[in-house]
């Protein structure tokens, strides 16, 4: 965990720098966050976890690298680098296309070591509701994963800050879930549902903290995962 931590605070620092001493034209955003659990898409992958993290966009462009740093003793680091580029088709409805490559470097023997996904997406924002759908291609596990969510923000402007909903379903179907295990390819849909309630509080222009709860559950997956998992994060947001 310490050199995932040592080598984003690297980059965070020089993307910083490179940004005070250029002319406008990109933006540098790091987190740091603290999650009591570590859930993706309705599965739960680790315990207690830093989840820091930096990109830097311009005009539309992202590049980008998150982790998940468990705390927890016998727990596996995720290093996640990831791509994307975003664009506005009217004031309302806005276009997302992405690749991360998946990083698990201290996988066991048999365990998926990486993987890589490519994913577009649509969003349109009304009178503070933002629905959303995504489709996602793994080439490594050959899983399809299409997800659906809708958002909803409450401003309150006295306490500088918003309440802020969102709730989402979706669907994984692999036909390699584990590629790197011998043997047989491992075949595994899945269906997961969620929620969010987080509430922001801006700091200043460039800096904002964030208080999350979070739930989220699944069905038709191997017996003994874990369900309806209810979790908490803590974030810190900083612009550069």
């Amino acid at each position: 965990m310490k050199k995932t931590l040592l080598i984003l605070a690297a980059l965070a620092a020089g993307a910083s720098l490179r940004a005070d001493t250029a002319t406008k034209g990109y933006s540098v955003t790091t987190d740091f966050t603290y999650a009591s659990e570590y859930v993706f898409r309705g599965v739960q992958n680790a315990h207690d976890s830093f989840q820091p993290s930096v990109e830097v966009s311009s005009n539309g462009f992202g590049l980008g690298v998150w982790t998940n740093a468990p705390i927890t003793k016998h727990e596996n680091n995720e290093v996640d680098f990831y791509g994307n580029y975003s664009y506005k088709m009217s004031d309302a409805l806005s276009l997302e296309a992405v690749t991360t490559y998946y990083w698990y470097p201290e996988a066991a023997t048999g365990g998926t070591r990486h993987s890589v996904e490519s994913g577009v997406g649509a969003t349109y924002n009304f009178e503070g509701f933002s629905p959303s759908v995504y489709a996602y291609y793994d080439f490594i596990l050959q899983a399809q994963t299409v997800q659906a969510s809708i958002g909803y923000s409450i401003p309150l402007k006295d306490l500088a800050t918003s309440i802020d909903l969102s709730a989402y379903a979706g669907n994984v179907s692999a036909n390699d879930f584990a590629p790197d295990a011998r043997g047989a390819k491992v075949k595994q849909s899945y269906e997961y549902y969620g929620g969010d309630l987080s509430l922001p509080y801006q700091l200043s222009t460039t800096a904002k903290l964030t208080a999350a709860v979070h739930y989220a559950t699944n069905q038709n997956l191997p017996a003994g995962t874990l369900k309806d998992r209810v979790w908490y994060t803590l974030g810190a947001t900083v612009g550069f």
